[in-house]
């Protein structure tokens, strides 16, 4: 598949012409990926890009935060998303600011310490435990009846939108 594939699927998704018309003009994978964070909210209500695009691209969109079937574990990524059947361990640590998105079928652990601060959308059948340590704090925004278990400064709001 390649990258200027993706605008014609964002189309049958009713993407809206701004983004259309930011697509058409750089359809390079680090504008797709800079995408996806921008307009998350968009694309979590529309799985956008699906789970067949996602895995077209895994190990190329690894660099600029889309990780899919990944396993294995990473430090303090500012912003994250790991889809499919994703197993990861990750860790936030000293000042940092981070957002995850956790899809599909994805396992994670978390630690947090510190003063970190990380803001997790967490979907479908997704599951995390995070352990939050020191002055650090999370928060959790649960989109599904996903599995959440925490300890220490960690506050789970459930959410939702219309799909």
């Amino acid at each position: 598949m390649k990258t200027n594939n993706i605008l014609n699927l964002a189309k049958k998704q009713n993407l809206c012409k701004d983004y259309q018309e930011k697509m058409k003009n750089d359809s390079s994978l680090e504008n797709l990926c800079q995408m996806y964070f921008e307009g998350d909210d968009w694309s979590m209500k529309n799985d956008f890009p699906d789970i067949e695009t996602l895995r077209a691209f895994k190990g190329k969109s690894d660099i600029y935060g889309l990780h899919t079937d990944y396993i294995g574990s990473n430090k303090s990524e500012f912003e994250a998303a790991y889809f499919g059947e994703s197993k990861i361990e990750l860790s936030y640590n000293s000042y940092s600011v981070s957002k995850l998105i956790l899809r599909h079928d994805t396992k994670a652990k978390i630690k947090a310490s510190g003063n970190a601060i990380l803001i997790i959308n967490i979907l479908d059948n997704a599951e995390v435990e995070i352990e939050c340590m020191e002055k650090a704090s999370v928060t959790v925004f649960q989109y599904d009846s996903n599995q959440v278990k925490s300890t220490g400064n960690v506050k789970v709001h459930k959410s939702t939108f219309k799909r």
